[in-house]
């Protein structure tokens, strides 16, 4: 029977790739802060803690999570790697909203099939900020409390 091993990071692990597009990059006692400039997007990364082998057996990554609060925006894709091969893509996703509190069909990517774990598991996604065309928009933000990964083995 495969045994389930899960890990998890704190957001305050997350990284940006796009400063030039954010208002504000910001780390609290509960999280990544960001707030994403109205019509841009930026792409941001966090690396699992990965247990690569475990018992003498190579694990298998089956569903990664990302706990977040969206306002004035949208997470649009999700990619996963294995150091720098790319496992699995979620794309034409609108992901807004509280998902910090519990795991839900938001913020939980179940993989097409388990995938055996060679290097290091890390997590990109997109989040674009909401634009006003007719009316004002209120400043997005972008809350990452945590990201996760359920692995077998």
């Amino acid at each position: 029977m495969p045994k389930l091993h899960a890990s998890w990071t704190h957001g305050n692990a997350l990284a940006v790739e796009s400063p030039e597009n954010l208002n504000r990059v910001g780390h609290q006692g509960w999280g990544a802060d960001m707030s994403v400039k109205a019509g841009k997007s930026s792409w941001f990364h966090i690396a699992l803690p990965t247990p690569v082998i475990v018992d003498d057996v190579r694990t298998k990554l089956t569903k990664v999570f990302l706990l977040f609060n969206g306002e004035g925006g949208q997470i649009r894709e999700v990619h996963v790697y294995d150091g720098s091969s790319k496992v699995q893509e979620f794309k034409q996703l609108f992901l807004t909203g509280e998902h910090r509190l519990a795991l839900d069909g938001a913020n939980t990517f179940n993989l097409a099939t388990p995938h055996t774990v060679v290097w290091g598991i890390g997590i990109t996604f997109s989040f674009t900020a909401s634009i006003g065309f007719d009316s004002q928009i209120p400043p997005s933000r972008f809350i990452l409390a945590a990201a996760g990964g359920d692995f077998i083995a």
